[in-house]
């Protein structure tokens, strides 16, 4: 399909995607402009269920489009499916949701995963996941990012909207990408999870979970954009959100 049909799909597309109505309970959580979106210095987000973070030298343009861009998929399976109990389904509508707006992204294939010994750590495991396809920058953006949402006091909202959309009760359902480039087209090296355990815990992503106690389940692939598409229909994209990405989308102090 040429550039030009993409884009007109992707117009339609968007025009007619249906996202929940706000949450009056979800209170704006941006204060000021994101000092992510400041300069091209690496940095990192939580949008809404994802952990998302930027090697140094992408954009504040490029980094909005992931941010909007994988927010949009988020709340339109979030409008179709339900993303703990029904996750499959979810993650299939949220990946057709990033294909039709520009991402060129393969199909999630879920595997479940199985840690070498008797406890499983999620952080480390996410790790270990996107060690096979992400680079060394990228792997290091990632491993700095989760670092400091676990410790800095100065990230405990980030951490608390994570945890709230990610793990309500027993059940996970979220995303961790680091985001690069390759000859200028962006490319997120995307991990998608499913995670089942015992009980709820806060900041989940580094407890010590005995394996008898819980079932990981993961697909790892890169996903690459199209610029030509997206540019087309980034401010569409921007419209749509409304006000959204205000109430799911915080920096983090890295």
């Amino acid at each position: 399909m040429a550039n030009i049909e993409l884009i007109e799909h992707a117009s339609k597309f968007i025009e007619e995607l249906d996202i929940p109505a706000p949450d009056p309970s979800l209170k704006k959580i941006q204060k000021r402009e994101l000092s992510l979106l400041a300069s091209d210095k690496e940095g990192a987000a939580v949008d809404a269920g994802s952990l998302v973070s930027f090697v140094s030298g992408i954009s504040p343009l490029h980094k909005s489009d992931v941010l909007n861009s994988t927010l949009l998929a988020q709340l339109a399976a979030d409008k179709k499916f339900d993303r703990f109990t029904d996750t499959r389904s979810w993650y299939g509508f949220y990946t057709s949701v990033l294909s039709n707006v520009g991402w060129v992204v393969p199909g999630f294939v879920f595997r479940q995963y199985r840690p070498a010994g008797s406890s499983l750590v999620l952080s480390d495991a996410v790790l270990q996941i996107l060690s096979a396809i992400a680079t060394g920058n990228e792997l290091a953006i990632l491993t700095a990012s989760l670092n400091a949402l676990r410790d800095k006091p100065e990230n405990e909202g980030a951490l608390t909207l994570f945890d709230r959309q990610s793990f309500p009760e027993n059940l996970g359902t979220f995303q961790i990408f680091p985001v690069g480039e390759d000859d200028g087209q962006l490319v997120m090296a995307l991990a998608a999870l499913q995670f089942n355990a015992v009980k709820h815990v806060t900041r989940f992503l580094w407890f010590r979970w005995e394996s008898v106690q819980t079932s990981l389940f993961q697909s790892a692939q890169k996903a690459v954009l199209n610029e030509a598409v997206y540019s087309r229909v980034r401010q569409q994209v921007i419209d749509k959100l409304g006000d959204n990405a205000s109430r799911f989308i915080d920096d983090l102090e890295i």
